[in-house]
């Protein structure tokens, strides 16, 4: 399950959810709309729950 990063078009709140689907809807936990768009900030997120650069091998295998 993908940990991703959104951002709120009503309210601009940021946040991330565990996403299990690509239906899934997504609301903000702020104002509850659902006008949110996926944020891509450049991380990966390893089995271990760090920040990976998605090259280590510590991670279980994101790159």
């Amino acid at each position: 399950m993908p940990l991703i990063d959104y951002k709120c078009k009503n309210c601009n709140e940021e946040f991330f959810e565990i996403v299990n689907s690509n239906s899934e809807k997504i609301v903000c936990p702020k104002c509850k709309s659902e006008e949110v768009e996926r944020v891509y900030k450049g991380k990966f997120y390893g089995k271990n729950g760090g920040n990976c650069s998605g090259n280590c091998s510590s991670c279980g295998g994101c790159h």
